[in-house]
C-alpha cells in the first residue's frame, strides 16, 4: 500500500507538466485542505466569512496557485509533504487577501 505522500508527488507532477486532467485532479485532491486552512486562517484573524465569500476566496487561492505556469507550486523542494508546503501557501494568500480588503 503507498503512502498519501507518494500518490501527491506523482499528481503534482501531473500538475506541472499539463496532463490531461492533471489540474482538475490536483484541485479535487486538495480542495478540502484549501478550505480547511481557510477557516482556520480565518477564525484566528477573527473574520467571519460568508459562503460567498469563503468560495470566492478559495477560487482566489486557486487562481493563485495557477498563476504564472503555476509558478508557486514549481516552487516546491520536497523537503515537507507537499499537504504542509500548499497549506503554507494557502494561509499566506488568505493574509495577504485579508490584509488587502483591509486597505480598501
Amino acid at each position: 500500500m503507498s503512502s498519501i505522500l507518494e500518490l501527491d508527488y506523482p499528481l503534482l507532477r501531473a500538475c506541472l507538466e499539463s496532463n490531461p486532467g492533471g489540474w482538475k485532479n490536483f484541485v479535487d485532491r486538495f480542495l478540502g485542505l484549501v478550505l480547511h486552512t481557510i477557516d482556520l486562517t480565518a477564525a484566528n484573524c477573527r473574520i467571519e466569512l460568508s459562503r460567498e465569500e469563503r468560495s470566492d476566496l478559495c477560487e482566489e487561492v486557486f487562481r493563485a496557485l495557477s498563476h504564472n505556469d503555476k509558478e508557486l507550486l514549481r516552487r516546491f523542494t520536497y523537503s515537507s509533504s507537499l499537504s504542509t508546503y500548499l497549506a503554507v501557501l494557502v494561509r499566506r494568500i488568505v493574509i495577504a487577501f485579508f490584509n488587502a480588503a483591509e486597505t480598501e
